[in-house]
């Protein structure tokens, strides 16, 4: 008899294992599906101020504190200067993902991305 109650204890405690772990999973791939919303705003941001300038990076990074709670930082080689009409601006996003229920560090993933500038 005790045998049964003992498997039963076993049974639930997996079950809520299991539940914790796709709660978990379900969290972190939506903070990273997070990181296209964020490449949207940089692409708007690159067309609408003519590359990563200043003034652009400034309010990205107000962005990301704002909306992702600073998740997101933006490095470029062309950061910090305006690129004339057409021209490609190269970016990577760097995301720190913490991950739910679970005592490890963050996971760190790099997005890369392409805008272009609008302005003439």
């Amino acid at each position: 008899m005790q045998e049964h109650v003992i498997m039963e204890i076993v049974g639930i405690f997996t079950g809520l294992l299991i539940v914790l772990m796709i709660a978990a999973a379900s969290l972190f791939f939506f903070q990273v599906q997070e990181a296209n919303s964020f490449r949207q705003t940089i692409n708007y941001h690159i067309e609408r101020e003519g590359g990563l300038t200043p003034e652009a990076m400034t309010q990205l990074e107000t962005h990301s504190e704002r909306f992702y709670n600073g998740r997101f930082t933006i490095s470029s080689p062309q950061s910090n200067q305006r690129v004339n009409f057409g021209e490609k601006v190269e970016y990577t996003i760097h995301g720190s993902f913490p991950i739910a229920f679970l005592p490890i560090p963050n996971m760190r993933m790099d997005f890369n991305g392409v805008g272009v500038s609008h302005v003439r």
